[in-house]
């Protein structure tokens, strides 16, 4: 049977031409003037010669102007030596310059430039033509491959079969350059051998020999400041959901914190902050909800999308199929380019470019079934609960004379153990949950030739969450366009990503882990009742509210418009200009019907169902001129400069309509309104902030050995005060390339070894935009037909940057290309801390910002990687990774302003059994408070305290609060393994925590402060105290005697004690990752594929923890499967 191959060579003919017509289209004004015949002059140039050989000064001309020239080595033998000073000139002139008075002249033939003697007639220069083929080490055609004659603008791009053909001039000793991304380049004399077939091996260190910043590109060999580049590669070995969480598993400085709240929710964006708390967020508290104010939590660090700032749930929907390397900016050194901004650090985001010739199509598919992860939950069986309400008395009247209560109770108590004897045993947490099957597609078109580059990306992303209705869809699109023509450059890049989210209409999972097995969902006819208890026991069943038409959703559409053109001044400098735009629509509809439990305790119908909207509507602009000069001077000088100027506009505006009375469920439209909410109105916020910045960065080394970067930057912000508008910031780096050492390299044994140093200033201004104003907002109070206003915040001209001080020491070392070590030790000193400064009553308001406060944060990070083995020729490699990062933060100075909050925060923890964050000079933020706790008495089954002078009590006192343990893990990170053999590939990545310290609230709400009218911890029939001399860990479940008061109190309430904060050592199997690349196969390239792969995810697989404590209350935690798919046609 014949085999049909044409079909990829048709369409790639078929691309060509329309490529050519864009060309032409787009292009034609420009090549309009230039003839076939004609080179044009080029860059200018300036050099210096003296007594030097005409040969000498031709190739110098060379290598500067890059054309190429053609000469009898002997007439320019005979011109002897002269001496030439050139100067802001072009080829000709230069030219005209060089050869006079030599005898000899110069003529221009097609695209080659002849010297002859001046009487000599003008002979055709002879040509070759060399063809060929490139591969790489498996023999695999390598399209794509850019093949230039040295010191010249001269040359070709292979096709998809890798093979290429180039006509050069016959000159002397012609050498021709093979490069291509990802490869290492080969430099090849044409010896007289008209084919030349060329393989090229992998470059792996072809991503680590340059930082991306986001502004521009640094060589890694000379930059002293602190980062981490993650390949996109790397980011798909440990998981394809979504950015964040690989970032969790390969970089330990950024700790991504889970939420012990809303666990798996796909409609959450986690907290995460760099290197420790830099700022003190009294408001903020679990994940950020998306329809929140997310971006502005004032911890995050900032994140650059191709070179713009981009919003956090930006960077949480983006394909990660789609990136190419991510970079995080950790140090002062390394950050300080992005100034008032970098406080918290810089993630940098790259998204893939095309680099082929060829039309080029890459299909990635996923199917991801998420199961819910219900093992931190322990709560009693139907027989067990019962037992456990026998025990606490429920079922014991308080009095024994009254026969009707006594024979109640019995009859309550029978009827629910004929329940249990009979089998009921609802297993309520399964009703809400589900397995979640969602799907991903991503598709990536790309084309182009040396000039224009175009790149298309499609991508539909559907996440079912393990809670059923809860949904998260994402679709997106982006066009990259890239056109270079000689010394121009012209980028652009328009996105559009379409987002549209679902939250569970079965309400919150704790709902559901209340629930007592013995009640049942449905009555005798299989209906969901409205009552979920029985007739003694009344709880809504939030089963029945999932059976009407309630919505809670969630959307919005961001728009993107990047676009930067560049100009080659001359050799080594770059002028650039960038704009960005981004517009983004939010709008979130929420409806709860009339008949919805919620409503259970309104009386008025016309009160009844609720329907809020928000929408908003957000703006970014952000403008920036930039000089880019680097250079190498002579063999042992090499410098950079970088000069830029920014300006940047935010503006955000939100309306808020909240309206009830809804007389069916089917009436789902805010239009149905009986009217708005009681004692409400619309309503809404605005907000306007405008930035403008200049930049300097200047580095330089020596002899790529001793390195020095200086940077400042300054800023002004509309979100500051009147008198402190303008703030400095600036970082000075040094480094020291010890491997370049002649001793060393003598050696042997280092390929890399660095010593780094770097301090510097940073700002943070993620607040709100007019802190610094007297704001007022309308009443809805009218005097005289005049609508009043009043004063929401004082006014303060002084408020002025929070500032942060950066101290880094690194050292980067490898050791016989096998052993990676990267260590950094780091201290940070944040100043200025805005904090809201208590008034007195007087004055009209309770607070007002003020910048009043100190923090301090150190620790180290450590980085190491070791290669057991590498084969290229089976593509066979095992490699071994450790990370791990060490943080600890205390507050240094803080106001006498806080002395309210902490009283506050005293009455809260008297209040309730949880702990509170206080804030005091010398202590950490994490601090956990609680009050001393001997132990349970033996004799009595009471909590004994203790008070702050060393006595025992029995009586429970917030003034006795002392510190007793911290959250942070004093040691956390991650490890792998790294596995591959013939295609086959296996990876495992753990995330550890090592010495934290966690109060455990579910042994408060569910062993110790337990409403035995609900489901409760199996723990609270373990280690109670019931009879004198029992030596336990819990008080008695029941009543107690109390000799004070001569009663037996009931309901005692636990408070938060340190008999609840526990070690909490941790081991969590993030993710483990089986793949298979089908290279070796013929069928792959006979059905028109250039590659095809599959892939196997498992996600959150198990966790190892030392505390025991219910995790997901809101919304439980899942354990993640993923199948994947890659073609590229």
């Amino acid at each position: 049977m014949k085999k049909n191959h044409g079909f990829p060579y048709k369409w790639g003919i078929k691309m060509r031409y329309v490529l050519l017509v864009l060309q032409v289209a787009l292009f034609l004004p420009q090549w309009g003037h230039a003839s076939n015949n004609v080179l044009l002059p080029g860059p200018k140039i300036s050099f210096s010669m003296k007594d030097a050989l005409m040969k000498d000064v031709i190739w110098e001309l060379e290598k500067r102007s890059g054309f190429v020239f053609a000469y009898n080595a002997n007439d320019l033998l005979k011109a002897g030596k002269v001496n030439v000073e050139v100067k802001d000139k072009d080829v000709y002139e230069a030219l005209d310059i060089c050869l006079k008075g030599t005898g000899l002249t110069y003529v221009v033939q097609q695209d080659v430039i002849v010297i002859k003697r001046a009487d000599a007639p003008v002979q055709e220069v002879k040509k070759v033509t060399i063809t060929g083929r490139v591969v790489d080490k498996d023999s695999l055609p390598l399209p794509g491959v850019t093949i230039l004659l040295k010191h010249t603008t001269m040359g070709v791009v292979t096709d998809q079969n890798g093979r290429y053909s180039i006509t050069i001039p016959d000159v002397q000793e012609p050498v021709l350059i093979f490069t291509f991304v990802g490869m290492k380049s080969r430099e090849v004399k044409y010896t007289g051998n008209n084919v030349i077939n060329i393989v090229l091996e992998d470059d792996v260190t072809e991503v680590e020999e340059v930082v991306v910043t986001g502004m521009f590109t640094r060589k890694a060999s000379s930059f002293t400041g602190s980062a981490t580049t993650i390949k996109g590669d790397e980011l798909l070995k440990v998981g394809n959901q979504n950015v964040f969480q690989s970032l969790k598993a390969l970089e330990p400085g950024l700790m991504i914190f889970e939420s012990i709240d809303f666990g798996s929710d796909p409609n959450k964006v986690p907290e995460m902050q760099l290197r420790g708390t830099s700022v003190i967020a009294m408001d903020v508290e679990g994940a950020s909800d998306l329809r929140g104010n997310f971006e502005n939590n004032p911890n995050m660090p900032l994140f650059i999308l191709d070179g713009f700032e981009a919003a956090a749930v930006k960077i949480f929907d983006l394909d990660i199929n789609r990136i190419e390397s991510i970079t995080i900016l950790k140090d002062a050194a390394a950050k300080a380019i992005y100034g008032s901004k970098a406080a918290n650090g810089v993630v940098v985001v790259e998204t893939k470019r095309s680099v082929s010739k060829n039309l080029r199509v890459t299909y990635m598919g996923n199917v991801n079934v998420e199961a819910p992860d219900l093992s931190s939950y322990d709560l009693c069986n139907a027989r067990e609960k019962l037992e456990a309400e026998r025990i606490y008395g429920m079922y014991t009247p308080s009095r024994t004379d009254e026969i009707d209560g006594v024979l109640r109770l019995e009859r309550l108590y029978m009827e629910r153990l004929a329940k249990v004897e009979a089998g009921v045993n609802t297993d309520w947490m399964a009703k809400p949950l589900r397995n979640g099957v969602g799907h991903k597609h991503s598709l990536m078109i790309e084309l182009g030739d040396k000039n224009i580059q175009l790149v298309a990306n499609l991508s539909y992303n559907s996440i079912a969450g393990v809670m059923k209705g809860s949904d998260r869809e994402n679709v997106a699109g982006s066009v990259f366009a890239s056109y270079r023509n000689n010394r121009f450059r012209f980028r652009n890049e328009l996105s559009v990503n379409i987002n549209r989210s679902s939250d569970s209409p079965y309400g919150e999972f704790s709902e559901y882990t209340r629930l007592n097995p013995y009640w049942t969902p449905v009555d005798q006819y299989g209906q969901i009742t409205r009552n979920a208890g029985d007739e003694e026991a009344y709880y809504p069943n939030p089963l029945y509210n999932a059976t009407l038409n309630t919505s809670l959703k969630d959307k919005y559409t961001d728009i993107t418009d990047n676009f930067e053109g560049e100009y080659d001044v001359f050799e080594g400098l770059k002028v650039r200009a960038r704009i960005g735009f981004t517009r983004k629509f939010t709008r979130a509809d929420h409806f709860y019907p009339a008949n919805h439990l919620k409503f259970n305790t309104v009386q008025e119908l016309r009160k009844r169902g609720s329907y809020q909207i928000n929408t908003g509507e957000g703006q970014t602009m952000d403008y920036d001129f930039s000089l880019n000069y680097s250079r190498q001077l002579g063999d042992k000088h090499y410098v950079f400069g970088f000069l830029s100027y920014s300006l940047s506009e935010n503006t955000f505006e939100e309306d808020i309509f909240k309206a009830e009375g809804f007389p069916s469920d089917k009436m789902n439209s805010i239009f149905f309104a009986r009217q708005y909410t009681e004692n409400s109105k619309p309503t809404g916020s605005e907000s306007t902030s405008r930035s403008v910045g200049v930049n300097a960065v200047f580095n330089y080394s020596f002899d790529d050995r001793l390195l020095m970067d200086v940077t400042y930057r300054t800023n002004a912000s509309s979100q500051f005060g009147a008198n402190q508008r303008w703030g400095n910031f600036w970082s000075f780096g040094g480094g020291w390339n010890i491997h370049n050492e002649k001793w060393m390299r003598e050696l042997g044994w280092f390929s890399r070894l660095k010593l780094r140093a770097s301090l510097g200033s940073t700002g943070s201004q993620g607040s709100n935009a007019y802190q610094s104003l007297a704001t007022y907002n309308y009443s809805d109070k009218y005097y005289e037909d005049a609508l009043g206003a009043y004063l929401l915040g004082m006014k303060n001209d002084d408020l002025k940057w929070q500032k942060k001080m950066d101290y880094n020491l690194g050292v980067d070392m490898t050791v016989k290309n096998c052993f990676n070590l990267v260590f950094d030790y780091y201290q940070s000193i944040t100043e200025n801390l805005l904090v809201a400064l208590t008034l007195p009553p007087s004055s009209g308001f309770t607070t007002v910002q003020e910048n009043i406060g100190k923090v301090k944060n150190a620790g180290v990070e450590v980085n190491m990687s070791y290669t057991v083995f590498s084969h290229a020729k089976d593509r066979s490699y095992l490699t071994l990774a450790l990370r791990g990062a060490h943080n600890k933060n205390k507050v240094l100075k803080i106001s006498d302003s806080m002395k309210a909050y902490n009283e506050r925060m005293d009455k809260e923890m008297l209040e309730g059994g949880k702990p509170v964050i206080k804030y005091y000079d010398g202590v950490s933020m994490n601090a956990i408070w609680a009050v001393p706790s001997l132990g349970i008495d033996p004799a009595t089954g009471r909590e004994i305290y203790r008070k702050k002078d060393g006595r025992s009590t029995f009586t429970y006192d917030v003034n006795d609060m002392v510190i007793c343990g911290d959250n942070l893990p004093k040691l956390n990170g991650s490890f792998s393994i790294n596995l591959g053999y013939k295609g086959l590939g296996f990876n495992m990545t753990c995330i550890y925590e090592l010495g934290a310290k966690m109060f455990n609230q579910t042994l408060i709400d569910r062993v110790e402060n337990v409403d035995m009218h609900y489901n409760v911890d199996r723990r609270v029939l373990e280690g109670r105290w019931q009879n004198p001399g029992d030596v336990v860990r819990f008080r008695s479940l029941k009543s107690y005697w109390d000799p004070e008061t001569q009663t037996y109190p009931r309901d005692v309430q636990t408070k938060a004690t340190s008999r609840f904060v526990q070690k909490k050592n941790e081991l969590n199997i993030s993710s483990i990752n089986i793949s298979y690349d089908f290279y070796r196969y013929a069928f792959v390239k006979q059905i028109g594929l250039e590659r095809l792969s599959l892939a196997f995810y498992m996600n959150d697989v198990a966790k190892l923890s030392t505390i025991k404590t219910e995790r997901g209350l809101a919304y439980p935690f899942a354990r993640n499967y993923n199948f994947s798919l890659q073609m590229t046609f």
